[in-house]
């Protein structure tokens, strides 16, 4: 039987399968990746959010240094009235107490920066090359179609996004539409008369229509992502891709009830007026719960947005991915002969489960603060839940989130297991 290091391959070179790729081979377990899109494709506009929980990951993974003096680093973000003054600073990890700031970079420059590593690793990736389907399992291995060719594995890990063709092995079920969408651009943080000369550049203004988040994606604080969520109707795949290249339909929706918005919020809109070109939008679509992240041999793993995929709110989904392919790689550099490694995979998932369950709960409760001042009413009344009083909370009441305690938890399962 073939060990399941031997020879692992990983379908998608994104973010989170860079990521494990450089955790394998750092624990010496070689590995490949094959990526679908070319080298020099562009990923989504904007920025992602890395918290300490993640950065800490690209920390042990010599990636970091490369990538913070790249980022807008913060502690807090201010909660803001509908006037745009400052209620309160809600603070989000302090660095004293998680050993890090957060960071926001654009996903791009993060990508370049993991696909670098990879390189000067000499971690082979084959981009162009599209993963079509799983052909053969069995307990020595797995062979797979990739580009129109056979090709072989002695563990196959799907790390390919949302819409996984990996995952097709392992269950039929979909992402389903979460109900709220969002619409989000870019603008020079001098452009807002109100925000130029103020320190507290991340954060949500809070008016009756809703909430608009911004947040910088540069070191300097001066090119601002803007951002409002909303209630939409479901459309279905070929919908929602048509309406983002609807330029007038993206700013009529980030602008809905002009009128009953106040003037903080209304200068954001007025900008955004000459750049509705660059406008992005982002339907909310997660992952149902799955019984299992594996196939009953353990040959075939997915992982990330394929697992778990989870509404941007959440601030989580390139940190839990990264968490996902770290502590793969500690459970299979860590396996003796006598572990049984489907009943591994199974309490692997049940840890990484237990912190997804708990971070889609923190993004629901992130999505009714954010909505209209009636329809967040109705949802507090519904479940009993003050978004205001969930707003002020002590400093460390992340350190659940940020100080992960996965890794302490396999080794003493590994341990007891051995």
């Amino acid at each position: 039987m073939a060990n399941f290091s031997d020879d692992v391959v990983i379908i998608g070179a994104g973010l989170g399968g860079a990521a494990l790729a450089l955790a394998l081979h750092q624990r010496s377990i070689p590995c490949r990746l094959y990526e679908s899109r070319t080298e020099d494709a562009k990923g989504l506009g904007s920025g992602v959010t890395l918290t300490p929980n993640g950065l800490k990951v690209l920390d042990h993974l010599g990636i970091y240094e490369r990538i913070a003096p790249k980022s807008y680093q913060r502690e807090t973000f201010a909660l803001k009235n509908a006037e745009g003054r400052k209620v309160r600073d809600v603070h989000v990890s302090t660095e004293a107490l998680y050993g890090y700031k957060t960071c926001r970079m654009y996903r791009q420059l993060l990508l370049e920066e993991l696909r670098a590593a990879l390189k000067e690793r000499g971690i082979p990736v084959e981009y162009g090359a599209k993963f079509e389907k799983v052909l053969e399992e069995t307990t020595d291995g797995v062979t797979f179609r990739v580009n129109g060719r056979t090709d072989r594995a002695s563990l196959l890990i799907g790390v390919d996004g949302i819409h996984s063709a990996v995952r097709k092995h392992l269950t039929s079920d979909l992402p389903t539409y979460t109900g709220i969408a969002c619409v989000y651009g870019h603008l020079p943080t001098a452009s807002i008369s109100w925000l130029k000369e103020d320190p507290d550049k991340a954060g949500t203004i809070q008016d009756e229509p809703g909430a608009i988040f911004m947040i910088p994606e540069d070191p300097e604080g001066s090119d601002l992502m803007v951002g409002r969520q909303f209630s939409h109707p479901s459309l279905d795949r070929a919908g929602w891709e048509a309406l983002r290249t609807e330029n007038e339909a993206l700013y009529s929706l980030f602008c809905k009830g002009y009128d009953r918005w106040h003037g903080p919020a209304k200068e954001v809109m007025d900008q955004l007026s000459t750049r509705k070109e660059s406008l992005l939008l982002w339907d909310f679509q997660r992952m149902p719960k799955m019984e299992r992240w594996s196939s009953p041999t353990g040959r075939v793993v997915i992982m990330g947005d394929a697992a778990h995929a989870m509404p941007p709110s959440s601030g989580q989904g390139v940190n839990q991915a990264f968490e996902d392919g770290y502590t793969l790689a500690l459970l299979l550099s860590s396996l003796s002969p006598k572990t049984k490694w489907t009943e591994a995979l199974d309490y692997w998932h049940h840890l990484r489960q237990v912190r997804i369950d708990a971070i889609l709960d923190t993004a629901y409760q992130t999505d009714i603060l954010r909505l209209p001042k009636d329809e967040r009413e109705v949802y507090e009344k519904k479940h009993c839940f003050n978004s205001n009083k969930k707003m002020q909370p002590p400093e460390d009441y992340l350190k659940w989130l940020f100080v992960s305690t996965t890794e302490d938890d396999l080794t003493a399962w590994i341990r007891d297991h051995s």
